[in-house]
């Protein structure tokens, strides 16, 4: 092809393109600036004056647009620009000529896709017309289930060794509840874990409860869940309950800024809900089995009108204890890592606030839900280890520990609503 030769030199190959005009022209033609190439036509003088000018522009703040070209280099230029578009003209004539004509680009596409269609549809038709086993034994009447408005989504199977959680059903509570605590009259207490974006401890602690033989009740994020599935899926084994810690764990309320729980600008019921459903199902995508209907709000920021959108879709939030008379908390502070901050604890300081919660009450920690994390950025004196030292003690106390759904259930079963108005964070 006659472009692919230099013009000065037609025996040689043109493998430099000028930076500025475009010319392709052999090595011995080539002017070289920096990384780029010109052509020996006062591209490379105009390239370099230009740029000079625009550096002394852009020093007094300013940025050049156009600079004025000599006459001469002006008609060398449109010289070689009139020869560049001939030379377009004819490679774009003989690439329109080897394109496929509508007609046969038309005929191409429908004998790829009509297959296509026609599997996808019969699959489809396969899903629709096979009953679930539950419908087959007839535990489930047809007429309460809702006709299909959306494509079938296709599940992967589920991990082996991977045993399904319990679900519990919700109990009648109202749907803004904030469980903060359970039966005051048992001895009962939960042990609950955030896992935001770290797992650095992780392994530490399912180590430790999986030696004690401690179930607790998890909540994690959608970054969690794409980091470290395989932790998640130990929990599964290990019989951990896994709730809902939304996808990005944004704050949901204006609670940093004015210290009150207001519901933030931009956060609505299609948030809330959509941050539940995407955690739910990349949790599901990636183990195979269900969350648990429970969900903890990222800072602890969350409020009525938070909590009631999040139960529409059948989630109840999970607080932990407090204690605002006595000024005490379940709360460890594992999340603090400055030991200069005013509400920073020691280790063993953490261990002591736990175990000599309530005392000097009738109900001491009955029901407590304790709150740690499953990260830390604290690089010694680390509250997880002391956990085993948390897990004696309170059961040297005479305490059980449960997931959070039994101590739900309990609060369910009370026929006198002993502890509605604790559950409910009154």
């Amino acid at each position: 092809m006659k472009s692919l030769f230099c013009p000065k030199h037609p025996a040689r190959r043109a493998r430099r393109r000028c930076f500025r005009c475009g010319t392709r022209v052999c090595h011995a033609c080539s002017v070289r600036i920096g990384f780029h190439h010109f052509c020996d036509t006062g591209c490379s003088v105009i390239h370099a004056w230009q740029q000079a000018v625009e550096a002394e522009w852009q020093i007094h703040g300013r940025t050049i647009r156009d600079v004025p070209i000599p006459p001469r280099a002006q008609r060398r230029l449109g010289r070689r620009r009139r020869v560049l578009d001939a030379q377009r003209v004819v490679l774009r004539t003989r690439a329109s000529a080897a394109r496929l004509s509508p007609a046969l680009r038309l005929g191409w596409a429908l004998l790829i896709f009509i297959p296509l269609l026609v599997v996808a549809y019969q699959y489809r038709g396969d899903l629709l017309s096979s009953p679930s086993p539950a419908l087959r034994s007839g535990t489930i009447s047809s007429r309460a289930i809702p006709p299909v408005v959306s494509p079938v989504r296709i599940v992967p199977p589920k991990p082996s060794g991977l045993i399904p959680p319990r679900i519990a059903k919700l109990p009648l509570l109202p749907p803004e509840t904030n469980l903060s605590r359970g039966p005051t009259w048992e001895r009962k207490v939960a042990l609950t874990f955030d896992g935001g974006a770290e797992a650095n401890v992780s392994g530490e602690i399912l180590d430790t409860l999986k030696s004690m033989g401690v179930k607790a009740t998890i909540f994690v994020t959608g970054r969690y869940i794409t980091r470290y599935p395989d932790l998640l899926r130990r929990m599964i084994r290990d019989g951990h309950e896994i709730g809902n810690h939304t996808f990005s764990h944004p704050r949901l309320t204006t609670f940093a800024l004015n210290r009150r729980q207001d519901t933030r600008p931009g956060v609505t019921r299609e948030f809330v809900q959509g941050e539940l459903r995407r955690a739910a199902r990349l949790f599901e995508d990636v183990t195979g089995v269900p969350m648990s209907p429970y969900w903890r709000a990222p800072y602890g920021e969350h409020n009525e009108e938070i909590r009631r959108w999040a139960a529409e879709i059948g989630y109840l939030h999970v607080g932990w204890t407090r204690d605002l008379e006595a000024g005490e908390d379940l709360d460890s502070r594992d999340w603090v890592a400055d030991p200069r901050s005013p509400i920073y604890y020691r280790a063993d300081e953490v261990r002591d606030r736990i175990l000599n919660f309530g005392k000097g009450s009738a109900a001491r920690a009955n029901g407590g839900i304790i709150l740690l994390h499953l990260g830390t950025q604290r690089r010694q004196d680390r509250v997880d280890g002391e956990l085993p030292a948390i897990i004696n003690g309170l059961r040297a106390q005479g305490y059980e520990f449960v997931p959070v759904s039994e101590l739900h259930r309990a609060l369910a079963l009370d026929e006198g609503r002993r502890g509605s108005a604790v559950a409910a964070g009154r």
